[in-house]
């Protein structure tokens, strides 16, 4: 059935930015070009210094509302975005991501149609600018949200959900985290009981590339994924500190000595750690659990 525009929810998104300049343009353009009838655009800038305050100037006539203020980083932006939003969906998109075509007209029909879903989420596809990866197509998967905070289940800027679920706490977004502040917040959502509804549409592409936190973050990402596990997951000895002892190191070395003649080495002792865990922590836990990035 096709809605009619008051049926569908007003989307906001969050555009969080810090010397963006080279991609934020982009990324406005891909929400605009949705021409979803019922989107709200904020844009929290943390006091850039190259020309990113030019081009959201640019573009602020579509845009709801905007700031450019120093900051306590990207979770505290986001929060300041979301204390501004009146839509009914929210999600935030950093400013080297685009959603693709179609993207809020697929996410606002799928909330109308089913309004019983608390968070949907689709497929995002990951590009690698230096061209050393290909394409990753990053489809949602119903096994990995089951075993939450161990892996992240979908790309972040294809993951959309309900105001009330972030009205439940204050701040809706943890500002300890700094790198993983998504998966502990999709892990929260998985803590009350959200519903959740996964579709295989390509909803965004992400872009990874020298200047992006996911590259530059290295091993602090690993240890805030440890402290997100210890907070949901409640066991006598986390599955996390065997990790540190029995894969840390060899992963360090594993990195600085990339070659397939390591990675014979590696591979077969890595299944056996997790042959020998898995009897107390559950097999996809131990398989999944892969936080390690050194630099």
């Amino acid at each position: 059935m096709f809605l009619q525009p008051g049926d569908l929810p007003t989307i906001s998104i969050v555009v969080p930015n810090y010397n963006g300049g080279a991609t934020i343009e982009a990324t406005l353009k891909s929400l605009i070009d949705q021409q979803y009838p019922k989107l709200e655009i904020l844009v929290v800038d943390g006091g850039s210094k190259d020309n990113s305050v030019e081009i959201i100037r640019k573009y602020e006539d579509k845009i709801a509302w905007w700031v450019s203020e120093k900051d306590r980083g990207q979770s505290h932006a986001i929060n300041k975005g979301f204390a501004r939003a009146k839509g009914e969906v929210l999600n935030w998109l950093c400013s080297d991501d685009v959603l693709l075509p179609g993207a809020l007209r697929t996410v606002g029909e799928t909330f109308a149609d089913e309004p019983d879903i608390d968070v949907v989420a689709g497929t995002t596809i990951e590009h690698h600018a230096t061209g050393k990866w290909p394409d990753r197509i990053w489809k949602p998967s119903q096994e990995l949200i089951d075993i939450l905070p161990i892996t992240a289940p979908f790309g972040q800027p294809s993951c959309f959900y309900r105001r009330h679920l972030v009205e439940r706490r204050t701040p809706p977004v943890d500002e300890t985290n700094h790198y993983s502040m998504d998966l502990e917040l999709w892990t929260y959502f998985k803590s009350v009981r959200a519903t959740w509804k996964l579709i295989e549409m390509p909803l965004s592409w992400a872009l990874h590339w020298e200047q992006n936190k996911t590259t530059t973050g290295g091993v602090k990402i690993t240890y805030e994924l440890e402290e997100i596990y210890k907070t949901y997951v409640k066991e006598k000895i986390p599955l996390t500190y065997w990790h540190r002892i029995l894969r840390y190191p060899l992963e360090r070395v594993r990195h600085n000595h990339p070659g397939l003649l390591f990675g014979l080495l590696y591979f077969p002792y890595q299944c056996a750690i997790i042959a020998l865990l898995s009897p107390f922590y559950g097999f996809k836990r131990c398989r999944w659990m892969n936080w390690v990035v050194f630099s």
